[in-house]
């Protein structure tokens, strides 16, 4: 009886496994998605260049044009958190995506006050809270997914960190 629960064990960490990496495929699919976007978008905002450089171009334009370039700024740090997975990758996307709210938005007295609050627990978390990296310490199994994936094939199924806790539950 015992060894059938072991068995479906194995099945769940093994399917698990699957899935855990399913996932890391379908993030680095959407951030070449992403990627492929970025590439278009500094397409446009380069041809936007020449309007800027014209004396007809006044302040909206050049609002607008800061506007794409501080949005492909965010959009850098989005994809780099999406293939880095670190708290610092996570911390740069927020610290832009406010520094834009705030620069372009502009708002009322309040909000801005909010924003720039926002700002300081941003860095004070960054300062005194900020580690390394997650939970899944990427050194602890592998170099990167692709080696995690090739490892959990060829074990057929459970990734080593699931594993080892597999072995201290039966002990």
């Amino acid at each position: 009886m015992e060894h059938n629960h072991n068995e479906k064990g194995d099945r769940v960490h093994k399917i698990t496994g699957y899935l855990e990496h399913l996932m890391d495929i379908f993030e680095i699919g959407i951030a070449i998605i992403v990627a492929v976007g970025f590439i278009a978008s500094v397409v446009l905002l380069v041809t936007e260049m020449p309007l800027l450089l014209s004396h007809s171009a006044g302040t909206v334009a050049y609002r607008h044009f800061l506007e794409s370039a501080l949005d492909l700024v965010i959009g850098i740090e989005f994809i780099k958190m999406l293939i880095k997975h670190t708290p610092g990758s996570v911390v740069e996307v927020l610290l832009f995506a406010l520094s834009r709210h705030m620069v372009l938005e502009g708002g009322n007295a309040l909000e801005n006050l909010l924003t720039v609050c926002a700002i300081a627990v941003i860095f004070a978390i960054r300062r005194f809270l900020f580690v390394e990296s997650f939970e899944f310490l990427k050194g602890a199994e592998g170099q990167d997914w692709l080696s995690d994936w090739k490892h959990i094939v060829k074990k057929g199924g459970a990734s080593e960190k699931a594993a080892k806790e597999t072995q201290k539950e039966e002990k």
